[in-house]
């Protein structure tokens, strides 16, 4: 039978020595410190806090689409992107031996703020037209409405154009218009116009 024995420190020539410190357990577990009792209220809250917001977005977002009837209403979309379309070809097609006739182009198919800048436009269009005996053909060849709400529609617009000037010589290029519209009496007319 053996019997256990306490170790105490050895005393040699003078020294004194401590027997050495037992190595900590590995499967003790670790000591939290109180600081971190923290974290989990306020990761709550922050959670909390975020689902409130994407809650407020999600509403906010639906009432939008739910006024936009762009892919529900597929004869007023269509119809919305056949006139515009048709109102942009003709309105940036230009002769510059008849310049009334796009005046009298805006004036039935511009409204509101577009009216205005289709006539600054055309202003600095007018006098390279005169000089350079210039015809401007555009085309629609792409539409798609963004927007429709009842009588008001946003539409992204790819043109065609070709210009031919007097000593025969030709160019080509392609404008790509964000448009607003607004509907009366059956008729689309634009009410704003920007470079997409």
């Amino acid at each position: 039978m053996t019997t256990r024995t306490k170790k105490r420190p050895v005393k040699v020539a003078g020294r004194h020595h401590e027997p050495p410190e037992p190595e900590p357990d590995e499967a003790a577990e670790p000591v939290v410190p109180r600081k971190r009792r923290w974290v989990f209220p306020a990761v709550a809250v922050v959670m909390a806090a975020l689902a409130v917001w994407f809650s407020i977005e999600a509403r906010t977002t639906n009432a939008v689409v739910a006024h936009n009837t762009a892919l529900s209403d597929v004869s007023g979309t269509a119809d919305a992107g056949k006139q515009v379309s048709a109102a942009l070809g003709t309105l940036f097609s230009y002769r510059y031996d008849d310049p009334s006739r796009n005046d009298r182009a805006a004036n039935d198919l511009l409204t509101g703020p577009a009216l205005a800048q289709y006539s600054r436009l055309f202003g600095q269009v007018r006098q390279l037209a005169a000089a350079q005996k210039l015809v401007v053909t555009s085309t629609a060849v792409a539409s798609g409405v963004k927007l429709l709400d009842g009588d008001r529609a946003a539409l992204l617009v790819f043109l065609d154009q070709t210009g031919t000037r007097g000593d025969g010589q030709r160019s080509t290029g392609a404008a790509q218009l964000s448009v607003t519209a607004e509907r009366s009496g059956g008729k689309w007319r634009i009410t704003g116009m920007s470079a997409a």
